[in-house]
């Protein structure tokens, strides 16, 4: 019955289990799945509001750029219209190209500088007061690209550092046919020292970056300045072929870009009429700055949840296992006969209704036997009560070492005792009554030197009969035993 009671509290508890590990692991999930969600949400969210940011800053450096190659392109074809009408002028020395000129450079805030270069490779500056004509630039691409079919016109050349100034400049080129001064080819440096500032304003700090490309993949320039990166080639990069070098603009996320190794989110797009593709990039560190420092939050928060919900639910279980230790115990209490610690009657009647249900469902036998100790009135009368409650407890003690595991012993009161048998037949019954009646005899009890006998009526369950007839059968054998002279077994049948 101990193992039972020890079952049905394991059971209970851990139904109570599962619904609090239902309970806390149903938080847990809504809470990290709303966790998982929002920063989802928000990383996409941000990445989407930048990617705008990106895509009209991407605009206005396009129109700035444009522009500027715009304004080289116009200097350079009003310079050359200049010579083309004045063919015996040295434009070097001609008082009004050198006003011109210098119209020019203001008018571009001083970006923007003309020179010239003769047809043997030598350069000239306007005006031209001797302080070029050792400097010959022959071997730049600037001057040779005019001297090629598939070159000459408006060409945008490599950056190159100026063998004069010893500046870094983008040289943009045309040809000059009809010229004074054995003038062949006019260009227009443009610094870049003079425009990184401007490029440097608007790009998105700390590690945003503002590229200009030739549209070969060679970078011309670069904010923030690096010129290790100015001049070098991403044509051979996988960002040049899938993005850059073969549409006309877009937006896409870098994992590793080719120049530092960042990842970035890049806008891009092709100059209109020039062979230049201007890019702009910001780095996903940097955008995702805020998000990582609300999604630590966040989760420092559901963290401190999540361990106040466990301990919640585990002071929870543990008070719902007192309660349920606590509940048992009082059931044991409300069916244990205190003092020998079997059922008492309460307990006998809820186990006689459930064998009695059993019995009938599967066509069981079931016996139920009445016990009564012989002349224990006069134990207690001549010893006393403390050895008639002695007797109690080790003949209660006797009766469950005979009984099977399956078996059931209550005692009803005073000196009376019942057992139920399960599938157990009349004559089994019988059978094991007699050993346990003599069980009891053979028992030593402290203080009484007499032996003690005990009598047994028997009766087994009959079909359709209730817990109250089958026990009134079995106490009537009881009496005929008792009748007949004590120490004896009588079966139902027999009374």
């Amino acid at each position: 019955m101990q193992g039972l009671k020890g079952w049905l509290i394991e059971q209970t508890l851990g139904v109570h289990h599962r619904i609090v590990y239902g309970l806390v692991g149903g938080l847990l999930l809504c809470l990290w799945g709303f966790v998982g969600f929002w920063s989802w949400w928000e990383r996409s969210s941000t990445l989407a509001a930048n990617e705008q940011v990106l895509k009209q800053l991407n605009t206005a450096v396009h129109e700035q750029t444009r522009n500027l190659f715009k304004e080289a392109q116009t200097s350079l074809t009003i310079a050359s219209l200049w010579m083309a009408e004045h063919p015996d002028q040295d434009p070097g020395k001609a008082p009004g190209f050198i006003r011109l000129v210098e119209n020019l450079r203001n008018a571009s805030d001083k970006l923007i500088d003309i020179r010239m270069v003769t047809r043997d490779g030598t350069l000239r500056y306007v005006p031209d007061r001797g302080q070029t004509n050792r400097t010959n630039v022959a071997d730049r691409d600037y001057f040779q690209a005019q001297f090629k079919e598939q070159t000459r016109g408006l060409y945008v050349a490599k950056p190159v550092v100026s063998r004069v100034t010893g500046k870094l400049g983008i040289p943009i080129s045309i040809p000059v046919t009809r010229a004074g001064g054995d003038i062949a080819v006019l260009f227009a440096a443009i610094e870049l020292d003079r425009i990184a500032g401007n490029f440097e304003a608007e790009r998105i700090q700390p590690r945003g970056t503002i590229a200009i490309l030739r549209d070969d993949g060679l970078f011309m320039f670069r904010s923030p300045m690096d010129d290790k990166i100015i001049g070098s080639s991403v044509a051979q990069s996988p960002m040049w072929r899938q993005h850059m070098g073969n549409k006309p603009g877009g937006f896409y996320h870098s994992e590793l870009s080719p120049v530092d190794g960042r990842s970035r989110a890049v806008a891009y797009t092709r100059v209109q009429d020039y062979p230049l593709v201007v890019a702009v990039t910001a780095s996903i560190e940097d955008l995702l700055a805020d998000w990582r420092l609300h999604t630590g939050l966040l989760v420092l928060v559901a963290l401190l949840i999540s361990g106040f919900s466990v301990l919640l639910g585990s002071i929870l279980l543990r008070t719902l296992k007192r309660e349920e230790l606590a509940r048992h115990e009082l059931e044991r209490l409300m069916l244990t006969d205190a003092l020998t610690g079997i059922g008492n009657r309460r307990m006998l009647e809820l186990r006689l209704d459930d064998e009695i249900l059993r019995a009938q469902r599967y066509r069981r036998a079931l016996t139920a036997v009445y016990f009564d100790l012989d002349h224990f009135k006069q134990v207690n009368d001549k010893y006393g009560h403390d050895v008639g409650d002695t007797v109690l407890r080790q003949v209660a003690d006797s009766l469950v070492a005979n009984l099977r595991q399956s078996d059931h012993v209550a005692r009803m009161g005073g000196e009376e005792f019942v057992t139920l048998l399960t599938e157990t037949g009349l004559d089994d019954a019988v059978t094991l009554v007699e050993r346990m009646r003599a069980a009891v005899t053979a028992l030593k009890i402290p203080g009484l030197p007499q032996h003690i006998t005990i009598s047994a009526g028997l009766a087994q369950w009959r079909e359709g009969e209730t817990a109250e007839t089958l026990l009134r059968r079995a106490d009537r054998a009881l009496y005929r035993a008792k009748a007949s002279g004590r120490n004896s077994a009588f079966t139902d049948l027999e009374a």
